[in-house]
């Protein structure tokens, strides 16, 4: 039986929810590169923290939710980085994943930021190294997880 909110929240008080990515497909595709170890750090614009996205904070697990909005696994945040867009450095930029050079990273994420309306090359981000706690997928036992 999967994992729920409630469980996953109980299992680690304090945990704050979030999802990778803009859109359910997007959100999967962010989880497949974390399970792969090839994403291991994100980042999000301080608009989005004012606007009331949790601030994340150092030694804090919190829970990522599937593009369903289910636990799918709990990541520790590890270190923090206060930069500017026009300023993340290139080895930061890698660390998330997504891409293969700064520049990809940047015209991704400038997209990314368009789309919610909230870009400006110089915008405040706050970017985090992460390590996973905990894969529900992993640890459940149903046939559902098995396919993600």
């Amino acid at each position: 039986m999967p994992v729920t909110l409630e469980e996953a929240l109980a299992r680690y008080p304090g945990a704050q929810t979030f999802r990778f990515g803009d859109s359910p497909a997007l959100t999967e595709e962010l989880l497949a590169l974390v399970r792969s170890g090839r994403k291991r750090a994100t980042c999000s614009a301080l608009a989005e923290i004012e606007a009331g996205a949790a601030a994340p904070q150092i030694g804090r697990c919190d829970i990522a939710l599937d593009g369903a909005g289910h636990p799918a696994l709990v990541i520790e945040t590890l270190r923090l980085v206060e930069t500017r867009f026009c300023d993340l450095p290139e080895e930061l930029a890698l660390m998330e994943g997504e891409d293969d050079s700064l520049e990809s990273w940047r015209a991704q994420h400038r997209r990314y930021y368009e789309r919610a309306g909230i870009f400006a090359p110089d915008m405040p981000l706050i970017w985090e190294e992460f390590r996973v706690i905990e894969d529900f997928a992993a640890t459940d036992p149903s046939p559902e997880a098995a396919h993600v």
